[in-house]
């Protein structure tokens, strides 16, 4: 087995981009989910689920700055100032300290999403749901009609394979490129399965057919770093615990 495609997303919720490799450290993935917009005032980060405009926004890192585009917008590049305001928000019924920052993003995120939000960086795996390592196999991709791999949103795409394959590597070490990972649940999925990659549009119906046909709403597996490495499309995959 080899791996076919690597990503993240560097802002929560935002869109999924392919990567030419990921580093994985011992907290996750390095860069993803490493932003995220929040509500201020209420105290909560921005979720897909109940903002899938988020979907539509495109951020990444540029060196020592951002780069944002949203739909009908020009792009902004500007550098990732924090402001020294920081704000404890609720993330799933934790609190999450984050850095506020400075710059035109609030305005344009703000625009793009219809309530006043603001831009903060979170510490590593801060904003990430379960684990901070996740797989599918493309197996799995194919029962479901050949999804895309942005719409899972996994860090790692593993090339063929029987459909669901990787539900095999629940308690087991698996070595990908230079790192071990260990892997720990089934990865639970919501309605965020339903969203165009691009846009956030509703209503493709892909959670009602995978649990379905699975009879539960789980597709790949979650885990953590054993040991720290870095992974490309084309690297081998061997389970080896």
């Amino acid at each position: 087995m080899r791996v076919s495609r690597v990503g993240y997303a560097a802002a929560k919720g935002t869109r999924h981009l392919a990567r030419d490799q990921v580093v994985l450290a011992a907290d996750g993935v390095v860069g993803d989910r490493r932003w995220c917009f929040v509500d201020v005032g209420a105290r909560q980060v921005l979720r897909t689920v109940a903002h899938p405009g988020l979907v539509g926004l495109l951020l990444d890192e540029a060196g020592d700055d951002l780069v944002l585009e949203a739909p009908g917008r020009a792009a902004l590049r500007a550098p990732a100032v924090l402001s020294g305001e920081s704000v404890t928000c609720d993330y799933w019924g934790r609190e999450v300290a984050l850095e506020l920052v400075d710059g035109p993003f609030a305005e344009a995120g703000s625009a793009h999403l219809g309530r006043r939000v603001r831009l903060a960086r979170a510490p590593a795996g801060g904003v990430v749901y379960g684990g901070s390592v996740s797989l599918v196999g493309e197996g799995s991709l194919a029962a479901l009609g050949d999804l895309d791999p942005a719409r899972v949103r996994a860090n790692l795409v593993v090339e063929g394979g029987r459909a669901f394959a990787e539900d095999d590597w629940v308690g087991r070490d698996v070595a990908v490129g230079s790192a071990v990972l260990r892997f720990t649940t089934r990865t639970p999925r919501c309605a965020v399965l339903d969203l165009d990659p691009l846009t956030g549009a509703r209503g493709s119906g892909v959670l009602t057919a995978l649990t379905t046909l699975r009879g539960t709403p789980t597709l790949g597996v979650d885990g953590h770093v054993l040991r720290p490495g870095t992974v490309r499309p084309g690297d081998p995959v061997t389970v080896v615990g």
